[in-house]
């Protein structure tokens, strides 16, 4: 990289003795704007920052098989994003300081989908599933299936649980 004023400026890479390394934009000694950084756990982030951490639009590739796609603030995972598991079911929402926070979609493998209100990364009162061709519905509580229900009635369920983005 180059240097301006004594600090970092511009673009560079760095590896650090942890194995850590980045590159990408600098602006005073700190990452800021776009770069990649591999972490010596082998988490790979791709994105925006902003005074050294990962802030704004990001994509994280976890070292067991996850990845996130999505809002990043001071360095955590905040707002809204898409969370795919290594099993193969994804879930997509907000999620305030790195747990899962209000409304949120739930997909299985299998292609039934979930929505629910979370709260600090639990589901909380009523939610609803869809079957995979989504003709079928069942009113859930807790993460339970409690009674299948209309389509009409799912909708509802789900509109209850809140608004599809909310302000973090």
């Amino acid at each position: 990289g180059k240097f301006k004023g004594g600090f970092i400026e511009g673009r560079g890479t760095i590896s650090f003795h942890d194995g850590t390394e980045y590159a990408g934009q600098w602006k005073a000694n700190r990452f800021h704007g776009e770069g990649t950084r591999r972490f010596n756990n082998g988490n790979v982030y791709t994105g925006n920052y902003g005074s050294g951490k990962r802030q704004g639009q990001g994509r994280c590739y976890f070292a067991n098989g996850d990845m996130y796609v999505g809002d990043w603030k001071d360095d955590t995972i905040h707002g809204f994003g898409r969370y795919y598991y290594n099993n193969g079911h994804s879930f997509e929402g907000m999620f305030r300081n790195g747990k899962r926070n209000g409304r949120g979609k739930y997909q299985l493998t299998d292609g039934r989908v979930e929505i629910y209100r979370y709260v600090n990364d639990s589901r909380a009162g009523d939610g609803v599933r869809w079957s995979a061709n989504r003709k079928k519905a069942w009113r859930m509580n807790d993460g339970k299936v409690t009674k299948k229900v209309s389509i009409e009635n799912a909708a509802a369920i789900a509109k209850r649980c809140g608004p599809v983005l909310e302000e973090t």
